[in-house]
């Protein structure tokens, strides 16, 4: 069985004992939501005897599939202000405040089963099919009417390796009932785009093997399952838009290539469906587009929060650093350094926050400088600021891999020493096994042996250099495995260019063409493999790459194309 191998300890035991002695959910009658057209067409039909009521759960709906949760939560209130026996307006808010694809966690739900048991109580003329839905939401919420078949699910159980991530089996057993609705209901788009939501909060870990291909669990009967629902409603917003989330890996992205060239159209009002095609066309190495669509999903975050303000809301979610991160790295991957330089430069500047990822967007003009080799600029460039120690190992790491280039090696080896204390301090603090503390040793670890592998390289060092930028790309793995990759995935390319100075032309070769096989279309790379094929005398090979670097850097920075 899928959920025996499943179980672990949870938060749900304390919704289920809150929905033993549940206080009765009285609707706020005043509770209102701003009007935000331009987020998809939503036709899932509710009961209700009020058409203001349907009219805010359609628009709650197409939050819902927005992302915009705390949006989706304020329109669904406002639904049941307008219809307070509208059960489906409850299920609304209690499905929103529940786990969802970017916050799986679980946490305190005992609003999420109040507003259930409120559907619940007011089901009773629905359909069969929104009795479903509010049903399979008790079963996730552990509601009292579904005791029988949470008793088991809720229990302390033991068993698991350490450290293994686990989803809740509450949330296994919901991606459960929902699939077994989208097959009584293949047909109905709204079904498989929430099955397939449920699958993928209930399935840990990698999606998708780019090694093997493979998918992780039901992954690739998700796909196929909202491949063959947008046969028959190509515009629906949900569908679309988690099939980019379904694929979002180097096996599967071409599948919603379609999606991702549609999604933004259908809800030109949303910034994060304007940027979601960006996944998939950094996955296909349409940098170009990746770029446009976060410029265009920038501009929406600002006219949404402009439009928030005028209907005297404010902004419940914000988009602008993950877009803004996104166009960072589709820039520079681009070719368009000064664009990408000036957008970690905004990131910087609002980044407020007293934790270690506010101190690496802090940090990220440092690290954008280096990566276009501007040594000098790097050593006028003023050092982030923070006290988590981010940004004192990030500041000393750019610089001393400048001097090193410089070939200014005394003052180099002054900043391994400050880099050296700042990455023990870091990787000691962070020993866990959370995302965030991988993240950090990650970088922290990349910081030290980059810059040892540096230093050699100046030092004339070859063996110890490459062996050191080895180290650096074993180490990159956790932190560029974020989106987008934390550190810009150029840890290979610059082992690459490691191999290259030491005139080893083979190794250089394998390099740059493993680097393609992981960024498609990667002008960064071919630029490297010209350089390796040139060096062994394969005239032809280098010339057919440099064709492929000039068609992927067509709009890159003459100081890129020069840079050597």
């Amino acid at each position: 069985m899928r959920l025996s191998a499943r179980f672990t300890l949870s938060f749900t035991m304390a919704a289920a004992l809150a929905a033993c002695g549940l206080l009765p959910l009285i609707p706020d009658p005043q509770a209102t939501a701003p009007r935000l057209p331009g987020y998809g067409v939503v036709d899932l039909a509710v009961t209700t005897s009020s058409a203001e009521a349907r009219e805010r759960f359609e628009q709650g709906m197409a939050q819902a599939y927005a992302f915009n949760e705390a949006e989706a939560v304020r329109m669904f209130k406002a639904a049941l202000a307008k219809d307070p026996a509208c059960a489906m307006c409850a299920w609304g808010v209690a499905y929103q405040l529940g786990p969802n694809i970017n916050a799986p966690e679980r946490g305190d739900l005992s609003d999420a089963v109040r507003y259930v048991d409120h559907a619940l109580k007011d089901s009773q003329g629905v359909s069969a099919k929104e009795k479903a839905l509010i049903q399979a939401l008790a079963l996730r919420y552990a509601h009292r009417s579904e005791a029988s078949n949470t008793a088991m699910l809720t229990a302390p159980t033991c068993g698991g390796k350490a450290g293994e991530e686990k989803p809740d089996p509450l949330d296994v057993a919901y991606a459960e009932r929902m699939r077994a609705l989208a097959d009584q209901y293949p047909d109905d788009a709204d079904i498989v785009s929430m099955y397939a939501e449920a699958e993928m909060i209930a399935t840990k870990g990698d999606w998708w093997d780019n090694d093997t291909g493979k998918p992780a669990g039901r992954m690739g009967e998700v796909a196929d399952r909202l491949e063959a629902a947008l046969k028959a409603h190509p515009d629906h917003t949900g569908l679309n838009h988690y099939l980019i989330h379904a694929t979002d890996a180097l096996p599967a992205a071409q599948r919603a290539a379609a999606a991702a060239d549609k999604l933004g159209r259908l809800a030109p009002n949303s910034p994060h469906l304007l940027h979601m095609p960006s996944h998939t066309y950094v996955n296909l190495g349409r940098y170009a587009d990746a770029s446009r669509v976060n410029e265009q999903a920038l501009a929406a975050d600002r006219t949404l929060a402009a439009d928030l303000g005028q209907q005297g809301f404010s902004v419940s979610k914000d988009w602008r650093q993950h877009n803004g991160s996104f166009f960072w790295y589709a820039a520079l991957m681009e070719g368009r350094g000064d664009a990408s330089l000036e957008m970690a430069r905004q990131r910087a500047a609002a980044s407020k926050g007293d934790h270690e990822f506010a101190e690496l967007s802090r940090s990220r003009p440092l690290l954008t400088l280096l990566r276009l080799q501007r040594w000098d600029e790097v050593l006028k460039e003023p050092m982030p600021t923070g006290g988590k120690g981010m940004a004192a190992l990030l500041g000393h790491h750019a610089q001393g891999v400048a001097q090193a280039r410089l070939g200014q090696l005394d003052v180099a080896g002054k900043s391994l020493s400050q880099v050296e204390d700042e990455a023990a301090a870091l990787i000691k603090a962070h020993a866990g096994t959370s995302f965030p503390d991988k993240m950090i040793r990650s970088v922290a670890t990349v910081s030290l042996e980059r810059l040892r592998a540096e230093i050699a390289l100046a030092g004339g060092h070859f063996d110890d250099a490459v062996k050191h930028q080895s180290e650096a790309v074993a180490a990159a793995k956790d932190a560029d495995s974020s989106e987008p990759p934390l550190l810009g995935a150029g840890m290979r390319l610059a082992l690459g260019d490691v191999q290259l100075k030491a005139r080893r032309w083979t190794d250089a070769e394998q390099t740059f063409r493993a680097d393609l096989k992981e960024h498609p279309h990667s002008g960064w790379a071919w630029r490297g493999l010209v350089a390796a094929l040139e060096g062994q005398g394969k005239s032809a090979d280098a010339a057919a790459a440099r064709a492929s670097w000039t068609a992927s850097w067509k709009q890159a920075d003459a100081a890129l194309l020069a840079m050597k």
